[in-house]
């Protein structure tokens, strides 16, 4: 089926907050779990206006012959790599390869650059699609629900460093952390994360003498609570981090967090701080990527994998 592709306007707003609730809810429910955004389709509104602030003239729907808005995806442009991310098909639209063809955008805005991506294990047609344009996985991380006692957590220090809330002037150091574990930059991202005025995100950083080992982003909207992105060089570090953001910006809630599989020895702690598996996510890409080193913990919003 071909569709006319063409650059979202501030005036596609609702309509597009209304296709990620609508394309989101309806594939879990058919495949018998619960709805992934359980608030109105208002709330999606929250990742048009992230995106569109970091990425505006970046994001691309799809329109049939009578104007039907029956695709959408986000492309996020850094110095090192495209972000591809939430792609949502009007689910009266399911199989017309409307998803292929703004896939076949990401090529053509990426060049010469490698393409990352962020996805559901469970979702086998993404899979595919994904697999036929030549992406590959390259690591596998749990997504984990953790309830959060109304009075907060408290848990004893692992280490020598200390947990604060993170300034502006820690960007280089946060940047240089992430080069090196991840291999990427993404100045816009975690620039847009240190100076928020909302009150939606929070950002901590573990130091010791002076040097950042740790961040880790936390988003708390009604749309998306969520911890990540986020990295650092132990599972020590990295559960210090999360014990104190869990403390501060998610108590009495269910918040969500993305940790490497290959990680146990940290999820088998989670698990005991009352977390529960709810699936597992695919890291992939086409081209070239560094194979994640230390603790990285991704995240949906910016897509960060």
């Amino acid at each position: 089926m071909r569709v006319q592709l063409k650059l979202a306007e501030s005036g596609d707003r609702n309509e597009i907050a209304r296709l990620i609730h609508l394309s989101t809810n309806a594939w879990y429910q058919r495949h018998g779990r619960e709805a992934i955004f359980p608030a109105g389709p208002e709330s999606c509104e929250l990742f048009v206006d992230v995106y569109h602030r970091l990425d505006r003239g970046h994001h691309w729907i799809a329109r049939d012959e009578r104007d039907v808005l029956c695709g959408s995806c986000f492309f996020h442009p850094r110095d090192t790599h495209l972000g591809l991310g939430i792609m949502n098909v009007h689910p009266d639209y399911f199989g017309c390869g409307i998803a292929a063809q703004l896939l076949a955008k990401a090529d053509e805005l990426a060049g010469d650059l490698p393409v990352r991506l962020l996805s559901s294990a469970l979702n086998m047609d993404s899979y595919a699609l994904y697999h036929r344009a030549g992406f590959a996985p390259y690591a596998v991380y749990q997504d984990m629900a953790i309830a959060v006692p109304a009075q907060g957590f408290s848990f004893p220090r692992l280490t020598r460093g200390r947990v604060r809330a993170a300034r502006p002037e820690d960007l280089p150091g946060i940047l240089l952390l992430e080069r090196e574990l991840l291999g990427i930059e993404r100045r816009n991202d975690i620039d847009y994360f240190l100076n928020d005025a909302s009150g939606l995100w929070r950002v901590a950083v573990w130091e010791l003498d002076g040097g950042i080992g740790g961040y880790l982003a936390s988003v708390a909207h009604p749309a998306s609570r969520l911890l990540g992105p986020g990295c650092c060089h132990s599972e020590e570090i990295a559960l210090e981090l999360l014990g104190w953001m869990l403390d501060r910006h998610h108590r009495g809630s269910v918040p969500v967090v993305l940790v490497p599989a290959r990680r146990s020895a940290l999820s088998q702690v989670l698990l005991q701080w009352g977390g529960r598996i709810r699936e597992l996510h695919l890291a992939q890409v086409k081209g070239r990527a560094q194979q994640p080193g230390g603790v990285v913990m991704p995240s949906f919003l910016p897509e960060s994998g």
